[in-house]
């Protein structure tokens, strides 16, 4: 899997507001962690729109995590900005296989299989885990 770029500023962001524990305006984020304004605050509503920070507007507004760091997993982070997080087109809803695809598939069993660990270790990872990491 090849995470999108807007999926790498989303882990800084959450990273960067996790630290400042206060409310940032998208122009220090941009400023701070070096990322076009624009596109910090694109990536911004989506984290808000996926109940991971809150806005305020006004003089003293800015963003703010809604969560605490230790609540906030990689998969939140990922299910938020990654379109798919299927490491393989066979895994998707539709279940799209090659022609040799059936229930006793061996390289679809494989998929499912490291699909599972990739989805329960996001799932544990936390923000909190990211930032006692040395």
């Amino acid at each position: 899997m090849h995470l999108k770029m807007s999926t790498d500023y989303a882990v800084r962001i959450i990273i960067y507001l996790s630290e400042k524990q206060c409310r940032v305006s998208s122009k220090e984020v941009s400023e701070k962690l070096v990322i076009p304004q624009n596109y910090v605050f694109k990536i911004l509503k989506i984290l808000q729109e996926s109940n991971l920070v809150n806005s305020y507007s006004g003089s003293d507004g800015g963003f703010i995590l809604r969560k605490k760091p230790k609540d906030i997993t990689m998969f939140d982070i990922m299910q938020a900005t990654e379109t798919t997080t299927r490491i393989n087109r066979c895994l998707e809803n539709d279940e799209y296989c090659s022609r040799y695809a059936t229930t006793t598939c061996k390289a679809r069993c494989f998929y499912i299989k490291m699909q599972m660990y990739m989805d329960d270790m996001l799932k544990r990872m936390t923000i909190q885990d990211l930032l006692e990491m040395k």
